[in-house]
């Protein structure tokens, strides 16, 4: 009877020695992982500078104001988030559009563009990766539906060609529908979350799956 109390008590420890090993090593991955973020390719993603380095364009029949908003916006991170004030939407999704240029990205590399982004009411939109004037390739692209909760986008695409003039952007005309973005990064490589209490899921272009902040707030 003590050979088999003695046996089950060894088990229990290897079982507890092992687990605590595995966890151990999965902490180790999770902190390297989030202590060596990929480099964020667009500059002042999180608004610190207000809209330094970001453009904007509206067609003539719309008119939009683009500003930063601070504490009652709920940045994501930092002090500020990106503000599309719409007063006229114009007739056409690309007749507001906010943007930044140029950088270069490379043939056959893979790149993510990632951003959070709400709307005063249920809105869509289109973030896209183009080259910047004619003939105006599109590289990445995908129509993105925003609700009052911030909520994280990202597309993962292979670029099919060396650009040096290339755009990241949001296009958001037709509705007269305020929007609010943050944390906006374009970077090599998958998916990389570094939002802590989000785990991690697969995209495509063709598929797109959501985080909302209210989910990770209901998890703290």
């Amino acid at each position: 009877m003590t050979e088999k109390v003695m046996r089950n008590t060894n088990k229990d420890i290897l079982t507890f020695s092992l687990f605590f090993i595995l966890f151990g090593l999965l902490g180790i991955s999770t902190v390297v992982s989030a202590e060596n973020p990929p480099e964020n390719i667009l500059k002042n993603g999180d608004f610190d500078n207000q809209l330094d380095q970001w453009h904007h364009w509206t067609h003539e029949n719309a008119n939009a104001n683009f500003l930063t908003g601070g504490r009652k916006a709920e940045p994501i991170i930092g002090k500020n988030t990106a503000y599309i004030n719409i007063n006229d939407a114009g007739d056409a999704l690309w007749h507001i559009q906010f943007y930044q240029q140029p950088f270069t990205l490379e043939k056959d590399n893979t790149y993510t563009y990632n951003l959070w982004a709400k709307s005063e009411k249920p809105r869509n939109l289109t973030m896209r990766i183009l080259h910047q004037g004619d003939p105006w390739n599109e590289y990445a692209k995908k129509t993105i539906n925003l609700t009052e909760l911030w909520t994280e986008f990202f597309i993962t695409f292979k670029m099919t060609a060396d650009d040096a003039n290339t755009r990241a952007g949001m296009i958001m005309g037709g509705q007269k529908v305020d929007v609010w973005f943050d944390h906006i990064r374009l970077y090599e490589g998958e998916h990389f979350q570094d939002i802590e209490g989000v785990e991690p899921y697969s995209v495509n272009p063709d598929s797109k799956l959501a985080t909302t902040w209210a989910s990770l707030k209901n998890q703290h």
